[in-house]
C-alpha cells in the first residue's frame, strides 16, 4: 500500500494550494460575459494560477457549461464502450471533457475546475454555480451538503470505499440525480493527490493532464495488480473494496440532472471538490473556509432568521 503521512506544517502548505485553486475560480467566476467559450474560461483559470506562482498543474483547468456539466452524450474513458466506437484508447479523459467552444449563456449551469501545484503539492478543486437565475441548479447545490457530512462520517466509520460509494450513488438516485462521476475515468467519486514527481521539470499535456500527473498515480494503480498487494489504489471507485490509507483525497461527488426532447438543453451537473485527509487514526476536510461549505452556512442562517408568521407566534404562545 502507499500510505503518504504528512506533519502539521505540510498540511498547511496543502491548505494553501487548495485556497489558492478556489480563489482563482471564484475570481475567473467574476470574468465570464455572455458569449464566453469554455476554452477562454479554462485559459483565464490557468492564467490566475500560473501569475499567483503556481508551478505545475495536477490537471489544468477545465470549464464547462450548461448541458456539459452533467456530461450529457459523453462516455466514460478507457470503457469497452468506448473503445467500440472507435473513437481511441486515452490515457485518462476523452475529447468530450476537454474545454470546447460552447458558449455562455444566461441561466447556465457552470463548472470550474483545476489542479495546481506548488513545489509539487497538489490540490484538486471543483467549483460549480449558475450564470443567472437558474433555482433547480441552486437546489442541487444545496442538496450536494449530506453528501460531505456522509463520506466523512463513513471513512471515519472505516467503511470501504466501494461501500461509500454505493452509498452516495444510491442516495443520488433516491434523491432524483444521476451519476455524474460515474463517467469520469473509472467512475471516480474521488482520487488521492500529493507530492507529484519532478515537478520542476517540463510536463507536457496529455488531455488536459501533465506527465507528472501519471508519473504520481501509475506506480500506485500498478501495485495494485500484483498478487498479494491487494487492496491498493490512488482511485476511489464502485469495485475499490479496501478502506482509505492514510494519505489526501480529492472527493468530488458529482450529481446532475439530463433530460430529453425540448428540454435536453436544461439539463445541468452540480459538483463540489475538496481534500480529505486520512490518517491512521482520524479523517477530517483540509478546510472549512470554502465556498460551498459557507454557502451552506449562508442558507441556514437566512433561513434561521426569517421572520415567524403571525400563526406561528400565536400557536407558540400556547402553553403546554
Amino acid at each position: 500500500m502507499s500510505r503518504e503521512t504528512y506533519p502539521k506544517e505540510e498540511l498547511e502548505s496543502y491548505r494553501k494550494v487548495q485556497a489558492l485553486a478556489y480563489e482563482a475560480v471564484e475570481s475567473v467566476r467574476k470574468e465570464l460575459y455572455p458569449g464566453i467559450t469554455e476554452k477562454e474560461a479554462a485559459r483565464k483559470i490557468d492564467d490566475y494560477i500560473r501569475n499567483a506562482g503556481g508551478t505545475s498543474f495536477f490537471h489544468y483547468g477545465f470549464a464547462w457549461f450548461g448541458d456539459r456539466t452533467a456530461f450529457r452524450g459523453f462516455k466514460r474513458p478507457l470503457s469497452l464502450n468506448y473503445l467500440r466506437k472507435g473513437e481511441g484508447l486515452l490515457p485518462h479523459f476523452g475529447g468530450k471533457f476537454q474545454p470546447s467552444n460552447r458558449r455562455l449563456e444566461e441561466g447556465m449551469a457552470v463548472i470550474l475546475d483545476v489542479a495546481p501545484t506548488f513545489a509539487g503539492r497538489a490540490a484538486d478543486v471543483g467549483y460549480a454555480f449558475s450564470f443567472g437565475k437558474n433555482p433547480e441548479h441552486d437546489k442541487a447545490l444545496t442538496n450536494l451538503e449530506e453528501y460531505r457530512e456522509l463520506i466523512l462520517r463513513r471513512v471515519l466509520e472505516e467503511r470501504t470505499l466501494s461501500e461509500i460509494y454505493l452509498e452516495v450513488d444510491a442516495r443520488i438516485r433516491a434523491s432524483g440525480y444521476v451519476n455524474c462521476h460515474s463517467i469520469y475515468p473509472q467512475g471516480v467519486l474521488g482520487h488521492k493527490v500529493g507530492r507529484l514527481p519532478a515537478y520542476n521539470l517540463p510536463g507536457g499535456r496529455v488531455n488536459g493532464f501533465p506527465f507528472q500527473t501519471f508519473a504520481y498515480l501509475f506506480p500506485q494503480m500498478i501495485k495494485d495488480l500484483i498478487p498479494g498487494v491487494s487492496g491498493h489504489s490512488p482511485l476511489w471507485g464502485e469495485g475499490s473494496d479496501f478502506r482509505a490509507e492514510p494519505g489526501l483525497w480529492a472527493v468530488e461527488p458529482h450529481i446532475g440532472k439530463i433530460y430529453s426532447g425540448s428540454k435536453e438543453s436544461e439539463s445541468f451537473g452540480a459538483k463540489w471538490e475538496e481534500i480529505l485527509v486520512v490518517t491512521d487514526s482520524t479523517a477530517y476536510w483540509l478546510d472549512e473556509d470554502l465556498p460551498h461549505v459557507n454557502l451552506w452556512k449562508e442558507k441556514k442562517k437566512s433561513k434561521s432568521s426569517k421572520p415567524v408568521t403571525g400563526a406561528k407566534k400565536q400557536k407558540e404562545k400556547v402553553p403546554a
